[in-house]
């Protein structure tokens, strides 16, 4: 049984989860007071997401004081890179020259870390090494851990989403082939290819839930929270409306499917050999009406929902909540 519990903090929500073996044991979520995800805050803002994770700690009477904490992918560097074969302290070397061309950031102000996803046998042939980097800005890092001081908490790991989401979706539940997850959330997408052993690429999308609903909002002039209504109701449904709801939100619609596109070019250029075998979708987005079959269509893959909680023992009322909670699941889980 894992010593740590997962926190997720979302601009739009907190979300936490304890897992015993195969059993869900908590899972709770409670509104983000201040909107933002817990760095460079304000001491108003900082006092208030402090007292709202406090609160959901102790209503549901947490009683561990380690936790693995996920950092928004908006706020991390994460991509998959190819180098010649070479040695761990070469490739430390050309990790570190690599990353100083393509992040706009100081490296000497950055926590650079990697996993060699792929090592060819030899090093006498075209093949390259394959290497998940992530690069965190230090200042970054250390807010997290600051901001769990506050609380109480000692940080067992900070992870990027992706990871997370990978560990759920794909990881845990054994699927077989390549996936990609979705994963739509309130302000952006995570989007990555990966199957049970390797991530093959990435893509963070800035079209998220909240998108969908600011330009239902606009086109009826409707309050924000009328137009999420709205959008949870009837969705991408063209019946509904003559269809003027659907035609509304197809910008926004066009866009994510044009980056879900995008990435799945991506990797079949790198990886021409094999092909994805389904779309997973994750996150609050993950309900929308009518979007199923519309991603179906649209990109020609297989399309479900995934859900982070099949295979464990979870209550009746949150059994339905899985994509929601598929990222928090996956930081609850022991690493593999």
């Amino acid at each position: 049984m894992p010593a740590f519990f997962g926190l997720d903090i979302g601009s739009s929500s907190i979300k936490l989860i304890e897992l015993s073996g195969r059993n869900v044991s908590l899972a709770a979520i409670a509104p983000n007071p201040t909107g933002k995800v817990g760095v460079d805050l304000v001491p108003a803002d900082q006092s208030s997401l402090v007292d709202a994770v406090r609160g959901m700690l102790s209503i549901n009477k947490v009683k561990k004081h380690r936790v693995v904490v996920s950092i928004p992918e908006q706020l991390v560097f994460t991509k998959v890179m190819s180098f010649p074969v070479m040695s761990s302290p070469e490739l430390a070397t050309a990790i570190r020259w690599e990353a100083e061309q393509v992040i706009p950031y100081p490296i000497d102000k950055l926590e650079l870390s990697w996993v060699v996803l792929f090592r060819p046998k030899t090093n006498l042939g075209t093949e390259k090494m394959r290497v998940l980097v992530v690069a965190v800005p230090s200042k970054i890092s250390s807010a997290y851990v600051n901001f769990m001081d506050l609380l109480g908490l000692e940080v067992d790991r900070v992870e990027n989403e992706i990871v997370s989401l990978v560990r759920s979706l794909i990881i845990a539940r054994k699927v077989a082939g390549v996936s990609l997850a979705v994963d739509i959330g309130f302000s952006n997408t995570r989007m990555v290819v990966a199957d049970p052993s390797v991530i093959y690429t990435n893509y963070l999308s800035s079209l998220g839930g909240m998108a969908f609903t600011r330009i239902i909002a606009d086109s009826f002039r409707l309050a924000i929270n009328q137009a999420e209504e709205y959008k949870r109701v009837y969705g991408l449904e063209k019946a509904q409306f003559e269809g003027k709801l659907y035609t509304a939100m197809e910008p926004v619609l066009s866009g994510l499917i044009g980056d879900i596109k995008k990435v799945v070019a991506s990797y079949l250029s790198a990886y021409p050999e094999r092909k994805i075998d389904r779309l997973i979708l994750a996150g609050g987005g993950a309900y929308l009406k009518g979007l199923v079959p519309v991603l179906t269509e649209q990109t020609g893959l297989e399309v479900a929902i995934g859900n982070a909680f099949e295979g464990f023992n979870v209550s009746e009322s949150i059994r339905n909540l899985g994509p929601v909670y598929a990222v928090a699941t996956g930081l609850a889980s022991e690493e593999e």
